[in-house]
């Protein structure tokens, strides 16, 4: 009965829905990586924070800047803005995204090592 169990068991475990790995975020757009290396993406439109639902993926989202932050890295965004071209660095945000099941999963904006 053993053997008979196990590829059971191993298919069941290669079946698992896939889950958020890693989030990616531009002036623009959220970009959610998948476990199985798919991608799920949402337009950001209007004024932050944003939330919405991440089309074709069973996933919500919310987005919710960060004033807090280096002073330099302040210093740098205001440079960048008065100079048109704010968007070449990712937003300093907080991104929580939240599956179907309502397990969340947290990330944060610019990507760093812990996430």
């Amino acid at each position: 009965m053993f053997p008979i169990a196990l590829p059971l068991v191993l298919a069941a475990c290669a079946m698992a829905a896939p889950v958020p790995v890693a989030a990616r975020l531009s002036q623009q757009a959220l970009r959610v990586e998948m476990s199985n290396g798919s991608t799920c993406s949402a337009a950001l439109i209007g004024d932050a924070p944003w939330q919405g639902d991440l089309p074709g993926c069973d996933l919500a989202f919310a987005v919710t800047p960060t004033a807090a932050g280096n002073p330099i890295r302040l210093g740098f965004d205001a440079i960048l803005a008065a100079l048109r071209v704010g968007d070449l660095v990712a937003p300093m945000a907080a991104i929580t995204v939240t599956d179907g099941a309502g397990a969340s999963y947290a990330f944060t904006s610019p990507v760093t090592a812990d996430n």
